[in-house]
């Protein structure tokens, strides 16, 4: 009986950290685990090990775009996206997931333009200086023609809780 009961409070537990533990807001995670970005197709995103903690917080924004889905970002902010980004340069993508509250809203990559491999999925390029405190979400990689489906990127989720937010322009 006392281990039933300890099981149900971890399942509880853990079904309440769907997005790390983060209680409200936009969130960008990176996988817990090293999986490369090439290997997201067809899997589901409740089965994502996420990190602990966000990359990015609705506090490390400075505002958000919502018909070009760019953002700015600030400076401590744009230092762990390059640090993200640092060498080894990975030409397989570094996945994320963006959530809003405890809900996993869409994945998509961390990209380079070093990379042969074409991506059919959300992607963040690599930036290579940096003077710009800004990174977009775009559609597919090497360009939008090699995204199909839906774009998740203007779910209305992640536009109310930046609007919410005062992040939304």
């Amino acid at each position: 009986m006392r281990q039933a009961s300890l099981l149900l409070l971890l399942t509880i537990g853990l079904a309440l950290c769907g997005c790390g533990g983060r209680s409200g807001g936009f969130a960008l995670y990176l996988l817990a685990d090293a999986r490369p970005a090439t290997a997201l197709a067809g899997t589901d995103l409740a089965d994502l090990p996420l990190r602990d903690q966000p990359l990015l917080a609705e506090e490390d924004l400075a505002w958000y775009d919502g018909a070009t889905h760019e953002m700015a970002l600030t400076r401590d902010a744009l230092a762990r996206v390059h640090q993200v980004l640092a060498t080894p340069i990975r030409t397989n993508g570094i996945p994320f997931v963006v959530c809003v509250g405890q809900e996993r809203v869409y994945a998509g990559a961390f990209w380079t333009p070093l990379s042969s491999q074409s991506y059919d999925g959300v992607v963040i390029l690599q930036l290579f200086g940096a003077d710009q405190p800004t990174i977009q979400l775009s559609l597919g990689y090497p360009g939008s023609f090699d995204f199909t489906g839906e774009d998740p990127r203007s779910d209305p989720r992640v536009l109310e809780t930046l609007g919410e937010a005062g992040k939304l322009r």
